[in-house]
């Protein structure tokens, strides 16, 4: 009896743990995701001012055309010649994919972003898989390093019953 009370006591100990976990990922996602909400809000104005503010002096950014970009020179140079070729102001879509903490100040998110940009009349832009480093400096996250990936239509064999 004493053994099965123990395991009793563990199991809902266990229980107690997960649930507590569970809640902790639950506000730390919805914090990121509040985060990501004020990045797109910058994003959407075109501001380059206010888009570097986001970023880390020495932050790297990879484009959907590969092309790697690094420091605030470098992200500004890139975002003046980006808000330049627009016909209209960017309109931005976006869904945080996961997030977590690896130190308190040091954190991985994923999202997904549709982009809907208008470039010399011809609509570019289109869904991208987005991941970011981000690094906390005086208790605000900022951008060390983001990418973004096209997705793009595949073939998936198996999907049509194909093997």
């Amino acid at each position: 009896m004493k053994n099965f009370l123990s395991i009793m006591l563990l199991c809902g100990l266990f229980s107690f743990a997960q649930t507590t976990q569970a809640q902790s990922n639950k506000a730390e996602f919805e914090s990121f995701k509040a985060y990501l909400d004020q990045v797109y809000k910058d994003y959407d104005v075109a501001n380059v001012d206010l888009i570097l503010k986001l970023y880390t002096a020495d932050a790297q950014e990879i484009g959907p055309d590969g092309s790697l970009v690094s420091g605030a020179a470098g992200l500004k140079a890139n975002w003046d010649a980006f808000v330049k070729m627009l016909d209209k102001k960017p309109v931005f879509t976006h869904k945080l994919v996961s997030a977590r903490t690896i130190r308190p100040d040091v954190a991985i998110i994923t999202f997904e972003q549709d982009a809907d940009l208008l470039i010399g009349g011809q609509q570019v832009g289109g869904k991208t898989i987005c991941m970011a480093v981000l690094t906390k400096k005086d208790n605000k996250w900022l951008i060390e390093f983001d990418s973004m990936t096209p997705i793009m239509p595949m073939h998936n064999p198996t999907a049509s019953g194909n093997k």
